[in-house]
């Protein structure tokens, strides 16, 4: 049988599908256990092999009417001592799928809220969840170093941003008059504040918002879907 022509992201995908597979099948003898995953796939390359062009689609089709490994395990091995599923299987905290959501909102929301710290009195307690928030970004595996050097910057740019750009436009004029020995009046006007001019001020503040939402959602996305895969390799391998 001729195999099919694949891509080397498929190969890939049904390396890992036969490697979490394996994993599943732990308690089978070595041979037992390489006669089931050699005849899935052949069956996967069975399947592909009457295609002209075999797409992504195509691959994730065949594997899903394959079925959830674990299944194929417990028939295999007759329902004998089969892995656990994910929900419990003890995940690493820094790797669970609620850590990309905590890390992005606080590093995003946090320095809009200061001042509201600031009033009730817990001006320490953000501090402390912004440097908590920046240690489990650079810790957690589930972002590259780009992508944790652009959340150390970019995400909290929003609220820096506009605290600034409220300082920056808020500027106000006052004005002393002042009486001569003639009778002359005259009118000395002092502007006050205003880092910026209020245009530079405002696309400054756009740029940042832009720039800490899109590195929001590129990282809130990469974050789960990475903390889904690594859930998923949890639960069928072996820690191979």
């Amino acid at each position: 049988m001729e195999e099919p022509m694949l891509t080397a992201a498929q190969h890939q995908r049904i390396d890992r599908y036969l490697a979490e597979l394996s994993g599943a099948l732990g308690d089978l003898p070595a041979t037992e256990r390489e006669d089931v995953v050699g005849g899935v796939r052949e069956h996967i390359q069975a399947a592909l092999a009457d295609r002209s062009t075999v797409t992504d689609a195509d691959v994730d089709q065949v594997l899903r009417a394959l079925g959830d490994p674990l299944t194929i395990a417990a028939t295999a091995t007759g329902g004998r001592d089969a892995p656990m599923p994910e929900s419990e299987r003890d995940v690493p905290v820094l790797q669970r799928d609620w850590i990309p959501g905590a890390v992005v909102a606080t590093l995003l929301l946090g320095p809009l809220i200061l001042p509201f710290f600031v009033s009730f009195g817990g001006i320490l307690l953000l501090p402390l969840l912004l440097v908590v928030s920046w240690a489990v970004l650079w810790i957690s595996p589930l972002w590259t170093a780009l992508e944790k050097l652009a959340g150390s910057f970019l995400l909290p740019a929003l609220g820096t941003s506009l605290l600034f750009g409220l300082i920056g436009v808020g500027s106000t004029e006052t004005c002393m008059s002042s009486s001569s020995t003639n009778g002359d009046t005259s009118e000395v006007c002092t502007t006050d504040g205003g880092v910026l001019a209020p245009a530079a001020a405002w696309a400054v503040l756009v740029a940042a918002a832009v720039a800490s939402i899109a590195t929001a959602v590129v990282l809130y996305r990469n974050g789960r879907r990475r903390a889904q895969m690594r859930g998923e390799r949890q639960s069928f391998s072996t820690g191979a």
